[in-house]
């Protein structure tokens, strides 16, 4: 090839990277040109068809450049690696919209008592130690006084620090188990599909357990090098180092992972002891063991949770759990699942189409990582492991550890805890899956003896339906029959009203916990509010016959779409949020265009 060739050959990818930069670039200027005006049922189709088109153009860049135009040459690898770079810019994008967008904050529920706790350790009123896992409050309370940004700011800020952990660290994982390039281009775009978000326990908002799941890919990056450090040092080297601290910073962020990741490493520990006894010649015999990290997770695990007799109850009631289910034929989350499909037909909607728009890139995952582990039971060097190192092994081993945990879970009544542990499985998912993708790349071009072949267009096109497939559903939205979390200005200031307003005497109704959630974030109380009462499904047309008492309802008006639209008036219907004008003994006492507050009149009292 001449040298004019050549650069005409590198000219192309570097004029096309340089459009991809242009169009994540414009897609930010566009989003934040076009604020949110007001609640958006789905982020999705309220943010400007520019910004999506902008951030697809630069995706379909990335993966034509990583993938279609790959080569062993030294500058095509440094175009493999800045269009990795773009791929994560539009990640964090991605993530990062409802900041970029200039929501008040993302996410309801947990996500609000977790702002809640932020303000008050903000504020004085908690001490971070009085939280079971104050991770994510102590970082808020750190960037709101650092950056000087607001506290709801400061929460959604860690949490898109979360997923470029997640992002960063996992192919580094990948990396440095395979030392290949082309390993860490498939790990990165492995990564951005978000596998351990399915937003059923595990979600993209303020929530503890997410954010510690997220953050472990840092931990197993550090794992897959501590096992290369020098057994005689290992403890006491930088990485060991590195190692304990990130456990510590685990344990802080939600105990309930390090709980997994104990039966994790006591899985890793026994194969390396069953290693060194039975096969002394083999790659896990001759890497550092990691007896003595399971035992300080063990002591970390003990020492943290001494205090707190939350984790003490959590372990009776599951085991409580299990005997039901086993020895009284308990329903578990077999009941759940029911309900929700009842729920979901009642909708319009099935349990088989909302499995397939929530996990098919989890379960397509799944199947590779079942595959990996088959071939190293079935033969030591199929064509699934011929080319990585013994930690698929580890990873193999921590999936089977999890399974247990995962059916305790399963076993507990009314908890859908056990998509927590799905999630922790799915990064190992995550890293197995790329690794199987790797090796099988790797085979069938050392066969066909043609880097580019048209193996790799194809890679960049499962690449990028798998990419829409799981990014379409990180976001609650109608797509998945779930409602956008958006908290609006109006909301949070028309809630803080309310709560100044209130008459002692007189208690709080809504719909679906909302006031107990944000009178959490308003107040920050130390313990989760519980007073405030739901209406009863199909009693919204009639309240003044619901209660004897005199009642303030609280209505926004992401209740209303949430429950006419992403619901479909399962519970409360159009109608009845209408006759709430027109109902007697109900008066609207409160609204601002998003948040209305009705004195009800109870029936010992005269309307």
């Amino acid at each position: 090839m001449s040298t004019q060739s050549a650069i005409d050959d590198d000219l192309f990818p570097k004029l096309a990277l340089v459009i991809g930069f242009l169009a994540v670039a414009s897609s930010v200027l566009v989003a934040r040109a076009n604020p949110a005006p007001g609640y958006e049922l789905s982020i999705y189709t309220m943010t400007s068809p520019f910004v999506w088109a902008g951030l697809m153009a630069a995706l379909a860049v990335a993966l034509a450049i990583a993938f279609v135009s790959s080569s062993d040459t030294s500058p095509t690898r440094a175009n493999q690696s800045l269009a990795i770079v773009l791929g994560g810019l539009v990640m964090v994008v991605f993530a990062g919209l409802p900041i970029i967008r200039g929501y008040r904050f993302y996410g309801h529920h947990d996500a609000l008592t977790h702002l809640g706790w932020a303000r008050a350790i903000s504020e004085g009123t908690i001490v971070p130690f009085d939280l079971y896992y104050p991770g994510i409050h102590t970082v808020t309370v750190l960037v709101n006084s650092t950056l000087e940004l607001s506290l709801s700011q400061s929460m959604l800020l860690v949490v898109l620090v979360s997923v470029i952990v997640f992002c960063v660290f996992v192919p580094l994982c990948v990396g440095t188990i395979t030392r290949s390039q082309q390993a860490v281009t498939i790990g990165a775009f492995s990564a951005f599909l978000l596998l351990p978000i399915t937003t059923i326990s595990m979600y993209l908002v303020a929530h503890a357990m997410s954010q510690a799941v997220l953050f472990s890919a840092l931990l197993f990056y550090l794992f897959t090098k501590y096992l290369r450090t020098d057994r005689a040092s290992a403890s006491i080297s930088a990485i060991g180092v590195l190692f304990a601290l990130t456990a510590t910073a685990t344990v802080v962020y939600h105990p309930q992972l390090v709980a997994h990741l104990i039966a994790v490493f006591i899985g890793i520990s026994l194969v390396q002891y069953v290693a060194r006894r039975f096969w002394s010649r083999g790659q896990i015999a001759g890497q550092t063991p990691m007896y003595s990290v399971t035992v300080f997770f063990i002591a970390l695990f003990l020492i943290w949770t001494a205090n707190h007799g939350f984790f003490s109850g959590m372990l009776e009631y599951f085991f409580n759990s299990v005997i039901e289910y086993v020895f009284e034929r308990g329903d578990g989350g077999e009941a759940t699942i029911a309900t929700q499909g009842a729920s979901l037909a009642a909708a319009g909607g099935g349990l088989l189409e909302i499995f397939l728009k929530l996990f098919f890139p989890q379960l397509v995952y799944s199947l590779l990582a079942g595959g990996l582990a088959l071939g190293l039971l079935r033969v030591r060097q199929s064509v699934f492991v011929s080319s990585v190192r013994a930690e698929t092994t580890y990873f193999v081993t921590a999936l089977v550890a999890l399974v247990p945990l995962f059916l305790v879970y399963f076993a507990s009544a009314g908890a859908t805890m056990y998509f927590r542990v799905m999630g922790l499985m799915m990064v190992f998912v995550t890293i197995l899956g790329s690794l199987v993708i790797y090796g099988l790349v790797s085979w069938r071009a050392d066969r066909s003896q043609q880097p580019s072949s048209t193996g790799r267009p194809l890679l960049a096109a499962g690449f990028a339906v798998l990419l829409t497939l799981s990014l379409v559903a990180v976001f609650p939205s109608p797509y998945i029959y779930n409602p956008s979390p958006h908290v609006t200005d109006t909301q949070m200031d028309g809630y803080e009203t309310a709560f100044a307003t209130q008459d002692d005497d007189v208690e709080f109704v809504g719909l679906r916990d909302g006031p107990n959630r944000f009178d959490d974030a308003v107040h920050g109380n130390a313990e989760r509010m519980r007073l405030h009462q739901d209406v009863p499904e199909a009693a919204l047309g009639s309240l003044g016959e619901q209660y004897d008492d005199d009642r303030y309802l609280v209505l926004t008006q992401a209740d209303r779409e949430r429950e006419t639209i992403a619901y479909g008036e399962l519970r409360y219907s159009e109608a009845e949020f209408d006759s709430l004008a027109t109902q007697p003994r109900v008066d609207r006492i409160q609204t601002n265009g998003d948040l209305e507050t009705y004195y009800v009149h109870g029936g010992t009292a005269t309307a």
